[in-house]
């Protein structure tokens, strides 16, 4: 079959897979490197929990909790309650601080010494934060205690917190967010990196929507999607008939802290989830703390849409969806400092035999899979509807994305962008 048969076949059969798109997020999402192992390429961490492999690492990753029971008191001032959720690493459990007469959020490491290790740099990490800003005003969680249950569970303790963003997203079957908590959300997360990179000169490094906490812990109030016809008509979806869960308060906190980097600390060359990576470091350039802004620019679309803005699991394909859906080529001083190890993967020269420039090589190197998947990716202005509200947010949402980090506005300069400023009311949230 040549290649343009075989795009348009390809096609065909993305198209027929537009309303599936929810499913393909569960296995878009879910990895992000730990410092433990520095990884070049994203994979699934959530294996089965019910492997039997012979290797260490494999036995490590069969999922045993710490078998929790209500009633139970650890560390002799925390009275287990109920159990929160479980993760790779460890389970949550809710509990009253017999001391201080308060619920808390208690996450039992598995004993499992890397996730271990990873939790004792996370908790020295937060001690910093609450060091800081031990009242929580800069939106960042608060860490109360630690301690070590049974010689073989680290436990931190933290404040109660409720759903993440993505969870309020798959709730409402991905339908985003209102405008007005879009905002909110913003707001109070660059509020948060302008402390994290100014007062502690710290990198948080895994911005995602599962890492971004309401603040209110109840169901939300039923409500409606004010783009609901919009989204239909965008995503090829229909949610109608299912209830739509709005947060009662839009009030948010970071949490996750495990990869977080201060600045002069060893930056290992991949961070974040694939999906919410700049530019410079999928292709390898080094980073700072403007990585975390590009972050909050997919995120921030996320919650507009519902959907990933660059949903991928290949570096040139990613690359590809950032020069389609921002309309603009990848700046050739940047393509000039990649390593040969990239050129020669996702890179060529535009004209070789006369001194021309670097581009991607697209779609010369990619399967027809991957060109269709790009080929269908909408550009950002046709991701939102023409109001001067959104349109506001898609000009913030560019400003964060730009490729050259040095371009991109610090946290406290995004603060001050038009968006963030205006006053919606219920006429600019509906169509």
């Amino acid at each position: 079959m040549t290649k343009p048969v075989a795009l348009r076949a390809a096609m065909t059969r993305a198209m027929s897979q537009e309303r599936t798109r929810s499913r393909t997020r569960e296995q878009l999402r879910g990895w992000s490197p730990r410092k433990a192992k520095d990884v070049s390429s994203s994979t699934d961490s959530r294996r089965s929990a019910t492997s039997r492999s012979s290797s260490k690492e494999s036995k490590e990753d069969e999922i045993i909790h710490y078998d929790w029971a209500a009633g139970q008191v650890l560390n002799a001032r925390y009275r287990l309650e109920s159990l929160s959720g479980d993760g790779t690493f460890g389970r949550v459990c809710l509990a009253t601080d017999l001391v201080d007469r308060r619920e808390v959020a208690i996450k039992i490491i598995r004993d499992v010494r890397r996730y271990q290790e990873n939790a004792k740099v996370e908790a020295k990490i937060l001690a910093e934060v609450a060091r800081e800003d031990h009242r929580g005003k800069y939106h960042c969680c608060l860490m109360f205690d630690t301690f070590t249950h049974d010689s073989r569970f680290f436990c931190l303790v933290f404040e109660p917190l409720g759903s993440s963003l993505y969870d309020v997203i798959k709730k409402n079957h991905f339908r985003g967010l209102w405008l007005s908590d879009v905002q909110r959300v913003a707001k109070q997360s660059l509020k948060a990196l302008k402390f994290l990179h100014g007062r502690l000169q710290l990198t948080h490094t895994d911005l995602k929507a599962e890492n971004i906490l309401f603040v209110e812990r109840g169901a939300g109030i039923v409500s409606y999607f004010p783009r609901e016809d919009f989204w239909e008509a965008s995503t090829g979806n229909n949610a109608r008939g299912h209830p739509y869960y709005r947060p009662t308060r839009a009030d948010i906190k970071l949490i996750d802290f495990g990869n977080a980097t201060f600045a002069n600390e060893h930056h290992s060359s991949i961070i974040n989830t694939r999906q919410y990576r700049g530019p410079e470091v999928v292709m390898e350039l080094g980073w700072d703390h403007k990585s975390d802004i590009w972050s909050i620019g997919c995120i921030l679309m996320e919650l507009y849409t519902g959907e990933l803005l660059f949903g991928t699991h290949d570096n040139l394909e990613h690359l590809a969806l950032m020069e389609k859906i921002l309309r603009a080529r990848l700046p050739q001083d940047m393509l000039l400092r990649t390593t040969s190890e990239v050129r020669r993967n996702y890179l060529r020269w535009k004209n070789p035999h006369h001194g021309g420039e670097l581009e991607l090589n697209w779609p010369g190197g990619a399967s027809c899979s991957s060109e269709s998947h790009v080929a269908m990716q909408k550009k950002l202005p046709e991701l939102v509807r023409r109001r001067r509200v959104d349109e506001q947010l898609m000009d913030f949402v560019q400003k964060l994305l730009e490729f050259r980090p040095s371009n991109r506005p610090s946290a406290e300069g995004a603060l001050s962008h038009d968006f963030l400023s205006l006053k919606i009311d219920d006429s600019d949230e509906r169509i």
